[in-house]
């Protein structure tokens, strides 16, 4: 065979890869896209479960010796909403192993927090391997003002990841703003269907936490099929902002700032959807995935719905409130 022959089917072969790769790679993500809306549905099937087992959805907070009414911090600390349902998701020999009089975060369920669970992750994100950690809960006060990447090993603990959320609901400031308005108030907040949490102070910043209920589709004035339940928030524990790495001075490796452990639970700061923020804008302020073009949510009639990039900040509001009188025409 001459050079030229050979530049020839060197030439062909790389046309055909070029022409096939793209194909394939589209196939490979249709099918993590199948098994992303998959582990949703399971969740949210879970939820409905629950619900009719105990006459509520799981509380966002379980366990452990914290008492009401519940500092910001403590609410990173507690075992979240999933652990209810891990008898629901065949997980009933994990959830043996967490120890629930302790903190979630606590060295006695260290093993058990960085157990991954595959219907927590999206085939399409990082490798199980993939930890997040978080400060320790009586390390708060002397790491005070520390940097995140300045944050001693022996101050932090590691958790697995998860990559769906339950949101509390969605901020909606009101345009114009009213003059000497708290933008933090919970009265800009559309609560969903999670429940009813009591503020000291009325805010969901550096307030207490001094009661909360959990929620039951009875609340949901607007109709299960017209109100999410679940959303996608891919990425962590790097903090992303439309896809990429929020790098900043403060947080040179886009540290994810929320929780990220499947088992313990978050502050509501950080459990709302913030005011603008759109479909696969951020994933520390909103629903957030690693499909292209837009991400699942689960709605609290166990159905999941694709959202597209191009989803309208009032759509969201309309999906995320629960007696906000439903989807706008």
């Amino acid at each position: 065979m001459t050079a030229v022959e050979v530049s020839v089917v060197i030439g062909v072969v790389a046309l055909l890869v070029a022409l096939v790769l793209p194909a394939v790679q589209s196939a490979r993500e249709s099918a993590r896209m199948a098994h992303c809306r998959d582990n949703l549905r399971q969740t949210a099937l879970a939820l409905q479960n629950h619900h009719a087992a105990r006459g509520s959805l799981p509380s966002f907070y379980n366990g452990t010796s914290l008492r009401y009414p519940l500092t910001e911090w403590d609410l990173f600390h507690m075992h979240s909403w999933r652990v209810p349902l891990l008898p629901y998701l065949e997980g009933t020999s994990l959830r043996a192993q967490l120890d629930t009089a302790a903190l979630a975060t606590g060295p006695e369920n260290e093993a058990a927090a960085q157990t991954a669970v595959p219907t927590f992750l999206c085939p399409s994100g990082d490798p199980p391997t993939a930890m997040g950690w978080g400060v320790k809960h009586h390390r708060i006060a002397a790491t005070a003002g520390t940097p995140l990447y300045e944050i001693a090993e022996a101050d932090r603990y590691y958790v697995m990841r998860s990559d769906y959320d339950a949101m509390a609901g969605i901020q909606a400031l009101p345009d114009p703003f009213p003059e000497q308005a708290n933008p933090s108030s919970v009265e800009f907040v559309r609560w969903g269907v999670w429940g009813w949490p009591v503020f000291e102070t009325k805010t969901t910043t550096g307030s207490r936490l001094s009661s909360y209920r959990a929620g039951r589709f009875a609340d949901v004035r607007d109709g299960l099929s017209n109100t999410i339940s679940l959303v996608e928030r891919g990425g962590k524990p790097t903090a992303l902002r439309y896809g990429k790495p929020e790098v900043s001075a403060e947080n040179p490796d886009a540290t994810y700032p929320g929780q990220v452990g499947w088992s313990a639970s978050n502050t509501f700061l950080w459990s709302i959807n913030a005011d603008g923020v759109g479909v696969n804008e951020s994933n520390t302020q909103g629903i957030h995935s690693l499909h292209p073009g837009g991400a699942n949510v689960a709605l609290a009639d166990g159905s999941v719905r694709f959202l597209s990039d191009s989803t309208t900040f009032d759509m969201l509001v309309a999906l995320y409130g629960r007696s906000d009188g439903g989807l706008p025409d």
